[in-house]
């Protein structure tokens, strides 16, 4: 993650992000700053996004050797795609001569780490697992967040509040902004 984040403070990017894991709070939040470190003026003529597992390989590809229009980069967001856990080897194999042009954003919740798009990604880019937090990383979180509110909650409390939340980040957070 440390590197994903000096990417984006830098604004020297790779060319692919596979960013996967249990803790979907984490996750998003690191999709929305790439995409708008990579894509800060909203282009939409610059920036796709695709989502589900019947994407056709082939007009992806297609996209991706589209230059972009009046910009430095196409991003391609693509979401929940399976392609980390079945075989996708026509994409793995385009993954080795990606445009300097492109960045492809790969947003998946399960990964196999054996395939070849996996390790496609990693040659191209950087990898961000986001696993569940433990208890004492979310009370240093959630405590963080209540300070920049002006707010405070003794040790008991969050331990309280942990109980009923649970331990996802969104549930926590979500809580906190009520």
């Amino acid at each position: 993650m440390k590197n994903i984040q000096e990417d984006i403070k830098t604004g020297n990017f790779k060319q692919a992000y596979l960013l996967y894991g249990e803790e979907a709070y984490l996750k998003q939040q690191y999709k929305h700053k790439l995409v708008q470190a990579l894509n800060p003026e909203d282009d939409t003529m610059n920036f796709n996004h695709y989502e589900g597992r019947n994407i056709d390989v082939k007009e992806l590809i297609d996209l991706c050797e589209t230059m972009p229009f009046f910009a430095d980069r196409r991003v391609v967001l693509l979401e929940d795609t399976g392609f980390f856990k079945n075989k996708c080897d026509e994409l793995a194999d385009y993954m080795k001569e990606l445009p300097d042009y492109l960045c492809l954003i790969f947003v998946e919740n399960e990964v196999d780490k054996r395939n070849r798009m996996y390790k496609a990604v990693k040659a191209a880019g950087r990898i961000g697992e986001f696993v569940q937090q433990d208890e004492k990383t979310l009370m240093r979180w959630a405590a963080g967040l209540l300070k920049k509110e002006g707010k405070m909650i003794t040790q008991r409390d969050m331990e309280l509040l942990l109980t009923m939340t649970g331990v996802d980040m969104g549930t926590c957070g979500w809580n906190w902004k009520r």
